[in-house]
């Protein structure tokens, strides 16, 4: 490789490796639950914060945001899917960009409890 080159890394097809993941293409939330994995970008398999000089800024805050944000609007609201929509039928495709999106957004409805 020529020195100064720019690389970039494919975390999309890293994240969908069939050598780490079984049924890489399936969303199973499930599989990270009991993983210890290092999400501060030592173990390759799975970086969603980046790595190296590159990591992002905020991943102390988002580590302890993200559950406590979750954490309350869960219990602050009841919530269901639009109506005719069934939970199995959830489309959880994604869309390929600089960042990872559904394909097509949730509609989720709060009401309050």
């Amino acid at each position: 490789m020529p020195l100064y080159s720019q690389v970039l890394v494919n975390v999309w097809t890293i994240g969908r490796d069939f050598t780490f993941w079984k049924d890489p293409l399936v969303f199973k939330p499930e599989r990270f639950l009991s993983l210890n994995l290092d999400t501060r970008g030592q173990d390759f398999e799975l970086i969603p914060f980046g790595a190296g000089r590159r990591i992002c800024p905020g991943l102390p805050l988002a580590l302890r945001m993200i559950p406590v944000m979750l954490g309350s609007l869960l219990n602050s609201f009841n919530w269901k899917l639009e109506a005719g929509i069934e939970p199995q039928a959830l489309d959880m495709e994604e869309k390929f960009g600089i960042t990872l999106a559904k394909a097509r957004p949730l509609r989720a409805i709060p009401s309050p409890l």
